[in-house]
């Protein structure tokens, strides 16, 4: 019944008008990615758009008979002991809660409709998305399924004031998504990520909040500290002391924040301060390597899909396409009988070409989350390439022997520069050359010492 892919995480804390499921600014623009300080190049306006619930929402656009029911979406990646991702506003009133386990929101709420994911579907509808916003401004960086970055510095002169900008991005998502679907966008326009995010979550639907640069401190003061994109544990102590909001926390001095949270507590204040400022990044998706097989009858045996997964890797890494790459990051997928898709993907721990090295670890994942039916369509892609695998000859062979045309082998002042490189990196690790030639002495002595020597082989 499930599907595997990673999602990011999210906190959620109430409802909103319409009843969709909140969730707080605790998931942050991008944690993993260091900062560095904005230059002129970089987009420092930046513009948050977010659909909260964005894959259940999905859903009921094709359901939307569901809409008035109380529903909820199974978590992806998970096949024992599933637990709800995403819920509607009549589950919500009953109980359910995302992040609890399937036996506890059906006894909370037995007319609960369980929704299996639909990744293939999500990811589709994200990647149009995208497509259609790059109309809007060419730095765009995605930060989720239903949330996204756009840098609008300089759009002015094409769109008008701020507020025209943010009308003129919603309105072009009513080329591609349903009038309900665009109505529940929240968009929050302000210098930098964090800022635009922060303003995104506090906006309305149909209301954007727009944040102008000598506002920028005064506005983020009177959010609550639960915004910073930090530690939770971190949260819960500053609340402990009684600071709630982020202008009480930049009150405080930055040396004593460093002291008890460490770097941490300088990020907090940088940003309550409102004098980090993460511009928006121009974020390039390198176009998948994709093989697919589709079997006449839908397939539920997991010893055939292992075989048809061994096939799809050996024609993806034939294609032309990967030029002699190594492989990093993969994907394996399928589409399902009577609808639906299941996904798995994983990073590869070292890049490699080796066939059984890239099946391997999309074998233990379908082993743990299976599909949960009958395949008809198997799909495999390599999402992340690395370093060359063939590895340059030490030799420039002239013949199949590796002899040159003369017959012998290579001399030392002939040898190729990267025979060279190699020599004088086994002289740095060893203090010597520990590489020999062999040199014809006299081939037709009946003495088999006398016939070649071995000579050191440095260039």
């Amino acid at each position: 019944m499930s599907q595997s892919r990673t999602s990011a995480q999210r906190v959620p804390t109430h409802l909103n008008g319409r009843g969709w499921v909140q969730y707080t600014a605790s998931e942050p623009p991008d944690t993993a990615r260091p900062s560095r300080p904005a230059s002129s190049q970089d987009n420092r306006t930046a513009l948050c758009l977010w659909l909260p619930t964005f894959e259940l929402r999905l859903e009921l656009v094709r359901s939307p008979e569901l809409d008035s029911t109380s529903v909820a979406l199974l978590s992806e990646g998970e096949h024992t002991r599933r637990t709800i991702q995403q819920v509607s506003e009549r589950a919500h009133e009953a109980g359910v809660r995302p992040g609890q386990r399937v036996s506890q929101a059906v006894s909370l709420c037995p007319a609960l409709t369980l929704l299996e994911p639909d990744p293939a579907h999500y990811d589709a509808a994200t990647d149009i998305l995208l497509e259609t916003l790059t109309e809007i401004s060419p730095v765009l960086e995605p930060a989720g399924r239903g949330r996204v970055f756009l840098g609008m510095d300089g759009l002015d002169r094409l769109f008008g004031p701020p507020a025209r900008q943010v009308e003129r991005a919603l309105a072009s998502l009513f080329t591609i998504f349903p009038a309900p679907l665009v109505a529940s966008v929240r968009a929050g326009m302000a210098p930098g990520r964090f800022g635009a995010w922060v303003a995104a979550t506090s906006a309305r639907p149909g209301a954007p909040v727009v944040v102008p640069d000598h506002e920028l401190g005064s506005f983020l003061g009177r959010c609550p500290v639960r915004v910073l994109p930090v530690d939770p544990r971190m949260i819960e102590r500053l609340e402990r002391l009684g600071i709630d909001t982020l202008a009480a926390l930049r009150e405080l001095p930055e040396p004593s924040l460093v002291a008890q949270f460490g770097e941490a507590g300088r990020d907090a204040h940088t940003w309550a301060s409102g004098r980090r400022i993460d511009p928006v990044r121009p974020w390039h998706k390198p176009r998948p390597l994709r093989a697919s097989l589709a079997f006449a009858n839908p397939v539920g045996l997991v010893d055939t899909l292992h075989g048809a997964l061994d096939r799809l890797v050996e024609r993806a890494l034939t294609r032309p396409a990967r030029r002699g790459r190594s492989v990093i990051g993969v994907r394996l997928g399928a589409h399902l009988e009577g609808g639906g898709s299941w996904v798995v993907e994983t990073t590869l721990r070292e890049p490699t070409s080796a066939r059984e090295r890239i099946a391997a670890p999309l074998r233990a994942k379908m082993a743990i989350a299976p599909p949960p039916k009958a395949v008809e369509t198997l799909f495999f892609e390599i999402t992340d390439f690395g370093a060359p695998s063939a590895q340059e000859q030490l030799f420039d062979r002239k013949e199949a022997g590796g002899r040159t045309e003369s017959g012998s082998g290579p001399l030392q002042d002939d040898a190729p520069p990267s025979l060279r490189d190699a020599v004088k990196e086994l002289k740095l690790r060893l203090g010597d050359s520990p590489l020999y030639r062999v040199v014809e002495l006299d081939p037709w002595s009946r003495l088999p010492e006398r016939r070649h020597a071995l000579l050191r082989f440095d260039p």
